[in-house]
């Protein structure tokens, strides 16, 4: 046998051997990433609705949950003895890096209770500055039925002042949370999110 056919045997063992131990290794930590990822999700849920014990997930109207800036892409109904005490919303938008979470919990008073942001591609050191309870706390108390803006300067009732330097990424939460607020308004608020005629098709 040749060097050159025992050489490239060795290789095709070498690399018959990685990917089996590649594909062991994925198998192995599939179940706990997907489990982090559960934990994370409810964590997140929790936060902005901690009134709720418990949350399910609600069928969604497409029509009314993507707007050219954002998108519904999960709600949840969050419940506390079996009562409906809010909504939790996780929208897609569209943020100076790109695509941005946004988790936004929606109390039964009709007003924002928390927001929090997941998953993004914002500029470290002014975009991700939206992270800041300074920032999010804005939003908490906020009626939803009213539109928010984004003001540079002291913001009003229906105002949220930017991140100085990431209007933008204001921008981009405050579209989510609007976008939010207008499903709760047009749809769950009458309870429509609990029928199944709201399941998306």
């Amino acid at each position: 046998m040749s060097d050159i056919i025992k050489t490239g045997l060795r290789l095709f063992i070498i690399t018959a051997i990685a990917a089996v131990c590649m594909g062991i290794t994925n198998l192995a930590t599939k179940g706990p990433i997907e489990e982090q990822r559960i934990a994370n999700a409810n964590l997140a849920k929790q936060t902005v609705l901690p009134q709720a014990d418990e949350f399910t997930e609600v069928g969604i109207m497409t029509e009314i949950a993507e707007k050219e800036s954002a998108k519904i892409v999960e709600i949840n109904a969050g419940k506390a003895s079996n009562d409906i005490v809010g909504y939790t919303f996780k929208v897609i938008t569209r943020g100076f890096g790109g695509d941005m979470e946004v988790i936004v919990g929606i109390n039964s008073d009709n007003q924002v209770e928390s927001i929090q942001i997941g998953v993004h591609s914002e500029t470290p050191g002014l975009g991700t500055k939206t992270q800041d309870d300074s920032f999010m706390d804005q939003y908490k108390g906020k009626s939803a039925d009213n539109i928010l803006s984004v003001t540079k300067n002291s913001p009003g009732d229906s105002e949220i002042q930017a991140v100085s330097g990431a209007t933008v990424t204001s921008d981009a939460v405050t579209n989510g949370v609007n976008l939010a607020s207008q499903y709760y308004s047009e749809v769950l608020q009458s309870g429509g999110g609990e029928n199944e005629a709201v399941k998306d098709n």
